[in-house]
């Protein structure tokens, strides 16, 4: 496989998702108000399953995450944050 960036979306609805990556996450951003988008290298090699959440302005985060980027919603009246667990750290629910 050659090496190429795709999409992937995690939906707003306070849940962990598991999205299998073999390369970094670059840039995050949101054309609706329900999904948060965001664009990752794949490369030749194994995909790890890496687990992403959104989290709204104020609202509490993770004692422990590793923050990937904002988001603003259409219309600019709900701001998004795509966060990752870092691998190895239980997740809070």
């Amino acid at each position: 496989m050659s090496t190429a960036i795709f999409r992937y979306e995690v939906p707003v609805d306070d849940r962990w998702h598991v999205i299998n990556l073999s390369g970094p996450v670059y840039d995050v951003g949101c054309r609706s108000a329900g999904v948060v988008e965001f664009w990752a290298l794949s490369q030749a090699g194994p995909a790890t399953g890496r687990h992403f959440r959104v989290y709204g302005t104020g609202h509490p985060l993770p004692d422990r995450f590793d923050y990937l980027g904002t988001a603003v919603a259409p219309g600019g009246a709900l701001v998004w944050h795509l966060v990752e667990a870092p691998l190895g750290v239980p997740l809070d629910g």
